[in-house]
């Protein structure tokens, strides 16, 4: 069994990663420099003593991202209702004060 798979990355390119593990070690923009990298690696290995192996190519397998993507639409309208929370709370403590006349 390989050491190294080459497989597509949920983001850009293609990456190298350890065979059965998520975390990608490298990106690269094309299949081909990824395929290179995971030989060189592979190679590296195999002159410390391990068993040669081919390197999987996993054209049907992505990447996984991160486990929390960030979503720039998602943090925006959080941020929106934070600020806006923020306003609605000034306006009505504003009203009650000028209402009762709360520290007058």
């Amino acid at each position: 069994m390989s050491t190294f798979e080459v497989v597509r990355s949920d983001v850009e390119g293609w990456d190298v990663r350890r065979t059965g593990e998520a975390q990608a070690l490298s990106n690269y923009a094309t299949r081909e420099l990824a395929e290179e990298a995971a030989r060189k690696q592979q190679h590296a290995e195999d002159r410390s003593g391990s068993d040669a192996d081919p390197v999987d190519i996993r054209q049907d397998v992505f990447s996984q991202g991160p486990e929390e993507d960030l979503d720039a639409k998602r943090t925006l309208l959080g941020v929106g209702v934070v600020v806006v929370g923020v306003i609605v709370l000034i306006a009505a403590i504003a009203i009650v004060v000028a209402t009762t006349g709360f520290g007058g």
